[in-house]
């Protein structure tokens, strides 16, 4: 490659992470673009003192279009290769460590560079958004259920352990020299970020970058979005917010049941959807839902996608206790609380007004086995090659037309920010509590109780050894008290089913939902700082004032998206708050009253004592 090395000029500085195999530039600088298929929006280049490192493709400018590294082939030879086909880093960002990033290092940010060739292929970055499927997209096309076994579907997306990566030839990433994304060590004040959720070790790019929200804010992807895209926001006396479907559906899962295929020699449990709006009955695997998740991240750049339940159900409230289910997974009591969770989470979506009317999830719900491997599989891949995914996102957004204020909308994020890490802080301690009383009352309660209860017992026992008539009846009733203690101490084991398991449910759901929105704040925080540093420019008339405006406009637009799932969010969490405060104070307020009952049921056998 010596002598057709392609040069780039830094147009901006960049800071590199050495840690994650960057490498830091100037402004001027000269770099040799090594490899330019790394994806997301990266290059790996190296500089004049022979340093390699990975750089934001959008901080240089190519002094020279890039010429073939092999000769054409004769035509009429063998196909050429798809070189459309999008690339993957062989390793999924969102499953990087935790780790905290304050708000100054966005801006310290340069904006995106002006309009230059990009000689990478970006559509399919924008395609396939920040997890960079493409060679495994490759291979579940080809057989959505032969390709997916039961041990793929173990280490799923949304699985507690870390899935292994692709191996694929060379020393690193495509025989690259592979930057080092290895997990870092975590220090007592670095895991939790300002936005109160304990946070992935993402470099400054992973979310606003490499999601496309760069590249949509600069105004380097356009598209003629078709009516049916749109996606409308509306002014209302709370702010921006989606526009709610004016027929609301809901979605039940029901009757599991264990399935084979390969002759036997894999299972799995196959679930029953029925869509309130057709009737129809689908069957979906756990796959199927893990598959819907990925696709929904990829798609939804300001919508936190909650998390599904793991596949080992390591943690369970309801009926079941909360050292696990025990058993295999096929077990029915592990089958049923999968199903029960499964639930609660397609309830939350089919309740989101822009998830619940996407054509993804609308595929997800209504492609039947009657229509054949063929229909699911096309659904399957218009899903995964969903022209806005990513950045391009934003370009279905139709916003109300009044601009934002910045400062305003700034000030608002900060509340929220505050809010959401108070509310991570109350939902962990909340849990603790309620995990610790839920112990208390299937333990030490009961067995307080049932220890009064056996006093009495004994207390009767002794009495009863006095045949005298005046002393039968007192005998009897403290025989009576002591059958009520232990009675008390068996509702005292029961109780937290009735209400304390219902509100540590919903407190652990939105512990996970709360888990999701760094990576949310964190891209609407990348737009506005972009937004600012090109004001700055502007000042420093270094960027035209239009360009700048235009820049601002495509700002709002982010602000208004995550503005109205901000706003939604908290109509959500009004109404689930509302009806677990209810259950949980019904629960006590009749436990409570039951016991007072049985006490006053033992009092009046001393009447006649």
């Amino acid at each position: 490659m010596a002598d057709m090395a392609i040069q780039a000029r830094g147009l901006y500085d960049f800071n590199g992470d050495l840690d994650n195999g960057e490498l830091t530039f100037s402004t001027g600088e000269t770099l040799t673009i090594v490899t330019q298929d790394i994806g997301e929006g990266w290059w790996e280049a190296r500089n004049e003192a022979g340093q390699q490192g990975l750089i934001p493709e959008s901080y240089v400018q190519l002094l020279e279009p890039p010429e073939p590294s092999f000769p054409p082939p004769p035509p009429p030879s063998a196909p050429v290769s798809d070189w459309n086909t999008p690339q993957t880093e062989g390793g999924d960002w969102n499953n990087d460590a935790w780790n905290s990033h304050g708000t100054e290092s966005w801006d310290q940010e340069p904006p995106h560079a002006p309009d230059y060739t990009n000689h990478n292929s970006a559509g399919g970055v924008n395609n396939q958004g920040f997890r960079g499927g493409g060679v495994q997209q490759q291979a579940s096309e080809e057989g959505w259920d032969d390709d997916w076994d039961d041990e793929n579907e173990d280490n799923s997306s949304n699985s507690t352990t870390n899935t292994s990566q692709d191996q694929l030839p060379g020393s690193g990433n495509f025989g690259l020299s592979a930057p080092k994304r290895e997990k870092k060590q975590m220090t007592q004040n670095s895991d939790f970020s300002k936005y109160g959720t304990v946070k992935k070790s993402f470099n400054r790019f992973s979310t606003f970058a490499k999601t496309g929200g760069d590249a949509f804010l600069m105004g380097t992807v356009s598209a003629n979005v078709s009516e049916s895209d749109l996606i409308k926001i509306i002014d209302t006396q709370d702010g921006p917010a989606w526009n709610y479907p004016s027929q609301p559906y809901t979605c039940a899962i029901k009757s599991p049941k264990k399935e084979s295929k390969l002759k036997g020699l894999k299972s799995y449990i196959a679930y029953q959807l029925t869509p309130s709006f057709s009737n129809i009955q689908v069957s979906r695997r756990y796959k199927h839902f893990d598959w819907l998740h990925e696709r929904l991240e990829a798609k939804f750049t300001c919508i936190p996608i909650p998390p599904l339940p793991d596949k080992a159900l390591s943690v369970s409230f309801g009926s079941l206790s909360t050292q696990g289910v025990k058993g295999g997974r096929y077990e029915d009591d592990f089958v049923s609380e999968r199903m029960r969770q499964l639930q609660l989470w397609v309830d939350r979506m089919v309740r989101h007004p822009v998830i619940s009317q996407s054509e993804v999830f609308n595929h997800f719900l209504t492609c039947t086995d009657e229509k054949g491997l063929a229909k699911w599989k096309a659904g399957k891949r218009k899903a995964e090659k969903d022209e806005y995914q990513g950045g391009k996102f934003f370009l279905t957004l139709q916003t109300p037309p009044t601009s934002l204020d910045m400062r305003d909308v700034e000030k608002r994020m900060e509340i929220f920010c505050r809010f959401v890490k108070g509310m991570d802080d109350n939902m962990r301690n909340m849990l603790q509590i309620g995990h610790d009383s839920r112990k208390k009352h299937t333990g030490p309660y009961k067995r307080e109780f049932q220890k009064i209860g056996g006093s009495f017992k004994q207390l009767a026992e002794t009495f009863n050894l006095d045949s005298a008539a005046h002393s039968q009846n007192l005998t009897a009733a403290i025989d009576y008290t002591g059958d009520t203690y232990n009675e008390i101490g068996d509702m005292y084991e029961k109780q937290p089913r009735e209400d304390l398991d219902y509100m540590l449910e919903v407190l652990f759901e939105y512990k996970g939902m709360l888990s999701t929105y760094p990576d949310v704040l964190k891209l609407h925080e990348g737009a506005i700082g972009k937004a600012k540093e090109c004001e700055r420019l502007k000042d420093e008339g270094r960027m035209p004032e239009s360009d700048v405006a235009a820049v601002i406009q495509r700002a709002d637009v982010i602000s208004f998206g995550t503005l109205a799932e901000m706003n939604h969010f908290q109509r959500e969490r009004v109404a689930d708050y509302k009806e677990m405060m209810q259950k949980f104070l019904h629960g006590q307020i009749k436990f409570y009253r039951d016991i007072t009952q049985k006490l006053e049921s033992a009092l009046q056998k001393y009447e006649n004592a």
